[in-house]
């Protein structure tokens, strides 16, 4: 991890919890840049994010969808939240 990182909070809903030993939500160190922090708690926590588990997956920062905080150019700063939430099925 770089030197420059922000503190963020990092939240797992519903099933994803499992992948943090049961917990809602971790504070973590992260770079400042939005996929370099997605990266890096992918890997500390293996969570299987290739193939499909992306599509049922959807992630917020500061409740925000991350497509549209990173178009905008935002970067993570200090006191952030990143939220992982599973997406609803239904019929």
């Amino acid at each position: 991890m770089p030197e420059n990182t922000v503190k963020v909070k990092v939240c797992f809903l519903s099933l994803l919890q499992k992948y943090v030993g049961g917990e809602r939500e971790v504070e973590m160190d992260l770079a400042p840049e939005f996929e370099q922090a997605i990266d890096f708690i992918i890997e500390r926590f293996q969570i299987p994010w290739a193939g499909n588990f992306e599509k049922f997956i959807r992630v917020f920062i500061n409740r925000e969808l991350s497509q549209v905080f990173v178009e905008s150019g935002k970067r993570l700063k200090d006191g952030d939240t990143i939220m992982f939430i599973p997406v609803s099925g239904g019929g």
